[in-house]
């Protein structure tokens, strides 16, 4: 299989076609793969209890950034590099394998620490059993870096969709045989599993024998810097959760964790499956800066435009939410959805800032970043653990706004990005979501309690509502900003692309 055939071929197929397409595809695949998801959380959230939940995210809080190394590092390196051989590739395999069989040894071992840091004993089992998952990553990471190189973005998202799909009816299944938190376990260890058959079936690249790791030395440079950028984001994001787990235990934590998704999770679905399909595209336009920056700036005013919606609705229907969606038990999470709804879109395009260093080759930029980032975030962090999750839910959406323009004027200087011309995209979506949120505390307060007038509705009634009038009075609002229907107009037209109804 030469690898550089199709990666070259690309470039006459009509990349932004090619693009769209993609994005379509795993936006479709991720969405269908959140309804599933928003089942399981709700069905599993009945069966299970919040401490069940906490004690699983005390495990993969390190698992998933043990699990990670080479899945960030060696997919970007594969699908980067303009021209690559059957035997670096070989290479790259191998040598992943043997890192991640170490790796899985040593995280069994790590299980007894943290045995002793949470005082909990059912950790040492839950982290021998997650660390088989560092394995089967290794055995998918390049099959799957292969196809994204190809632009083969409906194999990913088969792929992922699947896994999710069998992820869910296999924990919801152990749940209901009385296995507690293993269910949950389950759910972790089947999506790798799921994806190690789905790309090899898949993808028609298979590995040789082991012959000359020292052909993956330069793919691994290139990961550990990846993976180190990787590893402080992954840091910054996660910190949150092992001091809370630390301060307040894990009953605290799981209503935080299943917050943090609800909250997160909806409008990540618009940008985890951009991420791959940005990284590829930006990749290929970075020797035009204009049309580098045009894709960018489109691509993240689409997410602001999306996302503020979503930051609106979570803030304003927070509590109503969590008793739909997970039950009565859950309450003290109704308090943490509303803390992170504000910055949900913040969030969302500080996200993007990895985008500018990935496709521009610029990893030492984004470690510079990082290290920077990190000291401000967790020590936002730190200070507000001693209060609970709300404070924290808090003290995550405040960094997010903080950091952002900072975060895509450094990524983007390499390419003369025009952050100015980001900011001009963007406040017509902040400025009508603020003046939403104003205008319907000022309702609460002087005019009718919205409480009051729908009382007497069900809750998913009462959501619908208030999302209905959110989403009208933010329109209408970034309308009279914009003064036209640019964005309304743009999400019309990327559907249409979406589905195939437009050439390009």
């Amino acid at each position: 299989m030469n690898i550089n055939e199709n990666h070259s071929e690309l470039y006459t197929m009509g990349l932004k076609k090619k693009a769209v397409k993609g994005a379509g595809i795993n936006v479709v695949a991720n969405f269908s793969g959140f309804i599933f998801q928003t089942i399981g959380v709700i069905v599993l959230a009945r069966l299970l209890t919040p401490k069940d939940f906490g004690l699983v995210a005390m495990v993969t809080v390190f698992s998933v950034w043990f699990m990670s190394f080479g899945q960030s590092g060696f997919t970007e390196y594969i699908i980067q590099k303009k021209n690559i051989n059957n035997n670096e590739v070989n290479s790259i395999f191998w040598l992943h394998i043997f890192i991640a069989c170490f790796l899985a040894i040593g995280f069994t071992l790590f299980g007894f620490y943290l045995v002793h840091f949470y005082a909990e004993p059912a950790l040492w089992g839950i982290a021998a059993a997650m660390s088989t998952s560092f394995v089967l990553m290794a055995l998918c990471t390049t099959h799957m870096a292969i196809l994204i190189r190809e632009m083969k973005f409906s194999s990913t998202a088969i792929i992922g969709l699947l896994s999710t799909i069998l992820s869910i009816v296999f924990s919801i299944t152990g749940a209901i045989a009385g296995m507690s938190y293993w269910a949950i376990v389950v759910r972790q260890l089947t999506i790798p599993l799921v994806t190690v058959i789905g790309a090899w079936i898949l993808c028609k690249w298979r590995p040789g024998y082991p012959l000359k790791i020292s052909n993956a030395f330069h793919g691994l440079k290139y990961a550990i810097q990846v993976y180190s950028n990787f590893s402080i984001g992954y840091l910054i994001r996660n910190i949150d959760k092992v001091l809370l787990g630390k301060f307040h235990g894990s009953e605290v934590l799981g209503n935080y964790d299943r917050s943090f998704y609800l909250s997160i999770m909806p409008v990540s679905q618009l940008v985890t499956p951009l991420n791959t399909v940005a990284q590829a595209t930006l990749s290929r336009l970075r020797d035009d800066k204009e049309r580098f920056s045009n894709y960018y700036i489109n691509a993240v005013r689409m997410i602001s435009f999306l996302g503020t919606i979503a930051a609106l609705i979570l803030t304003l229907s927070a509590q109503d939410i969590i008793y739909l969606v997970l039950g009565p038990e859950w309450k003290d999470a109704g308090a943490v959805v509303m803390a992170f709804g504000p910055g949900v879109s913040a969030m969302l395009i500080y996200s993007t800032y990895s985008w500018l260093h990935l496709s521009l080759g610029t990893p030492d930029r984004w470690l510079k970043w990082n290290l920077f980032a990190s000291i401000f975030t967790i020590a936002a962090f730190v200070v507000a653990a001693p209060y609970g999750a709300v404070a924290m839910a808090g003290a995550y959406s405040s960094t997010a706004y903080i950091l952002v323009i900072p975060a895509l004027w450094y990524g983007g200087r390499p390419i003369d990005l025009n952050v100015k011309k980001v900011i001009g995209s963007l406040w017509a979506n902040f400025a009508s979501a603020v003046l939403v949120f104003i205008a319907w505390l000022i309702i609460s307060k002087y005019w009718v309690s919205p409480r009051g007038l729908l009382g007497n509705l069900s809750l998913l009634m009462k959501v619908l509502i208030v999302s209905s009038i959110a989403l009208v009075l933010y329109l209408s609002l970034v309308i009279i900003f914009q003064r036209n229907f640019q964005s309304i107009r743009e999400v019309i037209s990327i559907t249409r692309l979406f589905l195939g109804k437009r050439k390009v």
